[in-house]
């Protein structure tokens, strides 16, 4: 019995061992801003700074890591609990500091430069989570699966979310095409660009964005510029669940084709503005609303 005990001792000790090996192995990973970082193991301390971060570190099982986050951080319900660093509006560089990150997962496009430049002045490691495609939704679920130590859970989500991708893809990419605006919001009119997360799912659902070509992410542009285009269908987002009320607004252009074929379209920002696994139901609802148009548009021709 005592040698049994005694094997099973040893045993367990090289198990636990064997394991920590594992987890405290060196790795490098290259982030959206194209820069390769070098870790000596998974990070313990992150801070985030952008929504679409926190959710993702939750959806890889590294939730609990996460010691500091942006306002509108608010999935899942144990995201609303982290303390707070700031906003859109700016961070709180102190706060960050005191936090004493290993790693602040960065979002270029959302956070202001001047601040990020700081916090690289002061030391603090950045890595840069950007996704603009499915596949980058994917490979950032891979990448912050490996940063945490969370490698399976992180391929395991990225696998689902791929098989998913490739279902609506085979339902609707080869639906007749439809001209979509795609509204932000409304004062300044602001739209999506080609390269852009909404911009593909898109043109997975059958649509053409119908300001794809222009330059900026994000750009604002004129109500004319709208009318010239004349898109098939207009969808919008706001910042609640409910439909904003300026995308009725659109009705004044009786003549416009979206307003004509009772195409105004509305899908809750949270599930479209985010590049998460959470953005496919966002995809499968703007799917569901161009097929509702081109019902509309074939009946009135």
């Amino acid at each position: 019995m005592k040698t049994r005990f005694v094997f099973i001792f040893l045993c367990c000790c090289f198990n636990a061992s064997f394991t920590l090996a594992q987890s405290s192995e060196s790795f490098d990973l290259i982030d959206d801003a194209g820069v390769e970082h070098h870790f000596s193991g998974p990070v313990k301390r992150i801070v985030s700074l952008m929504p679409h971060g926190t959710e993702l570190l939750f959806e890889v099982g590294a939730g609990e890591l996460i010691v500091g986050a942006v306002d509108y951080s608010d999935y899942p319900e144990a995201a609303k609990k982290i303390p707070r660093i700031g906003g859109y509006s700016g961070m709180n560089i102190e706060a960050i500091l005191a936090l004493q990150p290993d790693i602040v997962l960065a979002w270029p496009e959302g956070n202001p430069n001047r601040e990020l430049q700081k916090l690289t002045a002061l030391g603090v490691p950045l890595f840069v989570s950007d996704p603009v495609t499915f596949d980058g939704i994917a490979v950032n679920l891979e990448r912050l699966g490996i940063l945490t130590g969370h490698k399976e859970s992180g391929a395991i989500a990225a696998q689902v979310l791929r098989q998913q991708v490739d279902k609506l893809k085979r339902t609707y990419q080869q639906s007749a095409r439809v001209r979509v605006f795609y509204q932000v919001w409304n004062q300044p009119l602001i739209t999506q660009n080609g390269d852009t997360f909404i911009s593909q799912a898109i043109d997975l659902c059958g649509g053409h964005n119908v300001f794809a070509d222009l330059d900026i992410r994000a750009p604002h542009i004129n109500m004319e510029a709208v009318l010239v285009a004349d898109p098939d269908v207009i969808v919008a987002s706001g910042m609640g669940e409910s439909r904003p009320e300026w995308l009725d607004d659109w009705k004044q252009f009786p003549k416009l084709n979206a307003v004509k074929y009772a195409n105004l379209f509305h899908i809750h920002p949270d599930l479209f503005h985010r590049p998460t696994s959470r953005f496919l139901q966002g995809t499968q609802q703007l799917c569901d609303h161009l097929a509702t148009a081109r019902k509309h548009l074939a009946a009135k021709e």
